[in-house]
């Protein structure tokens, strides 16, 4: 464990931390703690005894447990884990910050997953409107949320945190035109992954996200593209007037799934009627779009039918198709990222 990764984060925690210190903490965060010893209480040999005995061990052992949930799934704390598989680690100040002392387990427990799930809601309605996420260009906004949400009570915490989503100018509505280029290439697998793990895990099947994403094992799963890469395929030529066109369709959002990258690559050049025989031996989301998937298979279609949602399959998938599919993936996405998550999470 880096504890100066620790000492770093609790100080960016601080009441007394203010916007022209965050940069100073991050590098300098034994100088700041001189300067600023008084201002955080650290006045007498009491006070520092207290520091490290209590206040800095509770944040301390908290610190650790993220960096487990962060490496390892935990579906108790799963959007811990989504937040460092896309990298945010300035998730870790924010739950730091809404933490009190005398907060119980339970309390802190709420805590966590109710920040994890709003970061998770906050990167995800960035990448569908094509907005970076990169530390740079949400340091600030990071950190005044950092401040808003410092020693709040779970209540107040939910509320501060469904107003900055509602009030955020990016949202899921631009799913109708999200599509993989190299921005959402990076954020693309883990996307879908998300989406075939809900399902999944809601069909009575044992899904492992992890597995999904997880880009060191020796097949590991890659985007696969409904329509193969031949512009005279199918019905293509008839449908679109060019073959960019069709190029820049064929990235559309409802146009793709993850496979294992050995299948990815042998369905590579196979007409839609071929693919959709191999795929209903694929993860769940894949073996929608094959009639199969609908036979003897009452959990899923149980889940389907109380979400409303319009799973079908398809003898043939063209322009029409790929609209529809969009549009379900869209409901897909708009339920996983709701806000009212939030709420749940604090019931």
């Amino acid at each position: 464990m880096d504890k100066k990764s620790i000492c770093r984060l609790y100080k960016r925690r601080k009441k007394s931390a203010e916007d022209k210190d965050y940069e100073i903490i991050g590098q300098s965060f034994h100088k700041w703690i001189r300067e600023n010893r008084e201002s955080i209480g650290l006045i007498n040999s009491s006070s520092f005894e207290n520091f490290i005995l209590k206040e800095f061990k509770l944040f301390s052992n908290i610190y650790k447990r993220l960096k487990v949930y962060s490496s390892e799934f935990n579906a108790d704390f799963e959007y811990v884990f989504y937040n460092a598989d896309r990298d945010f680690n300035l998730q870790y100040q924010i739950i730091l910050a809404s933490i009190c002392l005398d907060d119980s387990q339970e309390i802190i427990d709420k805590k966590i997953k109710l920040i994890s799930c709003f970061i998770d809601q906050y990167i995800s309605r960035r990448v569908f409107n094509f907005k970076t996420v990169n530390y740079s260009s949400v340091r600030y906004t990071m950190f005044n949320i950092t401040k808003d949400v410092r020693r709040k009570s779970l209540d107040k915490l939910k509320d501060i945190l469904k107003s900055k989503i509602d009030n955020m100018e990016q949202t899921l509505e631009a799913i109708d035109n999200f599509y993989l280029n190299q921005f959402t290439a990076r954020y693309m697998l883990h996307i879908i992954s998300r989406m075939t793990y809900y399902l999944e895990s809601n069909s009575g099947i044992n899904s492992s996200f992890d597995n999904y994403v997880n880009r060191s094992q020796k097949n590991s799963y890659d985007i696969e593209h409904i329509w193969s890469n031949n512009y005279n395929q199918g019905n293509h030529q008839n449908e679109f007037e060019t073959e960019e066109e069709f190029k820049h369709f064929r990235n559309k959002f409802g146009g793709l799934l993850i496979l294992p990258k050995d299948k990815n690559r042998s369905l590579k050049d196979m007409k839609y009627e071929d693919k959709v025989k191999k795929y209903d031996s694929e993860n769940l989301l894949a073996r929608t779009l094959n009639p199969n998937c609908y036979k003897n298979n009452p959990i899923f279609l149980r889940f389907i039918n109380e979400k409303n949602f319009n799973f079908k399959y398809y003898d043939e998938f063209n322009k029409k198709e790929l609209l529809e599919r969009n549009n379900l993936y869209k409901d897909l996405c708009k339920e996983i990222w709701s806000i009212e998550r939030l709420d749940e999470i604090c019931r």
